[in-house]
């Protein structure tokens, strides 16, 4: 099946313009100006391609070919990062609709009901909301806070009618992403089929010593708390880079107390991100770096608390939406190489209610949350063909 390129790459630049920041890159977020913008558009072109709109309790936007029995799903996120790419959640709204309508031109009305969605919100960029869009399609909020209920209603959104969002009628969920790292790029691969999301566990670390003098302290009498955190920090990059892929690890934040120059640090909090797209996996990671983290504290004669602030298990693809997608990437010329996805989406959040499966195509680069995220056009119109073969075996 043809898929227009240039139709992809326009709607593409139209969107990644709405919400354009000075500095580069743009920002949708949930429930603002540019992100009501942003689903008027997604809404104007969903109508334009002969499907039905409408949006649930909590915005995400639907738009429908009717056919008989549960629904076969795509699209993705909406909403976005500050100063965020033109890919990220745009892609699998634009090459879902871009699919659907080559497929509704050429093949006419689906045997199955066959919709793209837009969700509202998976980044989590305003407020603490992670994948709340998808979470109300599956039924996991019952409750919201006084500032989001304010934002929804600016947008016409009833905050007491959240149940109404969710859905029990999806039979199959399938997205088209950027894979967000160089995996790809690295080994040449054009397509990935994904075969798991990783599971996450956040980690905040406190680290307590003593705050003293830094003139009149003689070293071996300090318990120089970021010293410690340093030397913890090091030792969980080593674990994660011995136990290899799928495993990593991120320490992204940190903060030194009292923080002057001239004080030897009493006490320092930072985060670990670990991920891991096997449970054990990932549990043997946790202990690992705990385990060390204890040991550095008690040779340094430092306390030490651990607190877990986060945490999602691993989520597998469904194994017949993998072998679909594999079979509709052979049928379109191209070998589909498996890969675990190191970032979180909708899917592993859908996987709940429905089969979920996903394709990656290559980020140059590596480059994501950025400005500089970017495909190949070829790989985008490929990704986008194999995409819409997917929907035809789901569909008709």
């Amino acid at each position: 099946m043809r898929i227009d390129g240039a139709l992809l790459a326009r709607r593409l630049d139209e969107l990644y313009a709405i919400g354009a920041e000075p500095e580069g890159g743009t920002y949708r977020p949930l429930y603002g100006t540019a992100w009501a913008a942003a689903g008027e558009r997604v809404e104007r072109w969903m109508k334009d391609a002969g499907l039905r709109t409408r949006r649930d309790a909590v915005g995400n936007l639907w738009g429908r070919a009717d056919g008989k029995g549960k629904s076969i799903v795509t699209g993705s996120h909406i909403d976005t990062v500050r100063r965020g790419g033109r890919l990220d959640g745009a892609l699998g709204i634009v090459a879902g609709l871009t699919a659907v309508e080559a497929l509704l031109k050429d093949k006419g009305k689906p045997r199955r009901p066959l919709e793209v969605v837009a969700i509202c919100e998976e980044e989590g960029s305003r407020f603490a909301t992670n994948f709340w869009g998808s979470r109300a399609i599956t039924g996991a909020i019952d409750a919201v806070d006084a500032d989001m209920a304010e934002a929804m209603r600016e947008r016409g959104l009833d905050p007491t009618k959240l149940a109404s969002a969710a859905r029990d009628d999806i039979d199959t969920f399938v997205e088209l992403h950027i894979e967000q790292g160089a995996v790809l790029e690295s080994a040449g691969t054009p397509l990935a089929v994904v075969s798991a999301i990783v599971g996450t566990v956040h980690l905040e670390v406190t680290v307590t010593g003593r705050p003293d003098h830094a003139g009149t302290t003689p070293m071996e009498l300090r318990k120089d708390a970021l010293a410690g955190a340093a030397a913890m920090v090091q030792a969980i990059e080593s674990i994660a880079r011995s136990l290899g892929r799928p495993a990593v690890a991120t320490v992204g934040r940190l903060r030194v107390e009292p923080d002057q120059i001239n004080v030897v640090p009493g006490r320092v909090v930072f985060t670990v991100d670990l991920r891991h797209s096997d449970l054990n996996g990932r549990r043997a990671l946790e202990e690992r770096i705990r385990s060390l983290c204890t040991t550095v504290s008690q040779e340094r004669r430092l306390g030490l608390a651990i607190r877990v602030s986060q945490e999602k298990p691993p989520v597998a693809m469904h194994p017949e939406v993998r072998a679909l997608l594999a079979r509709a990437a052979k049928e379109c010329g191209v070998q589909a190489t498996e890969m675990v996805s190191g970032a979180g989406h909708d899917a592993q959040v859908l996987a709940a209610r429905c089969k979920v499966g996903m394709l990656f195509v290559p980020s140059i680069g590596g480059r994501s949350h950025c400005p500089e995220e970017a495909t190949d056009p070829a790989q985008l119109q490929l990704g986008t063909a194999v995409l819409a073969r997917a929907l035809e075996l789901l569909a008709y």
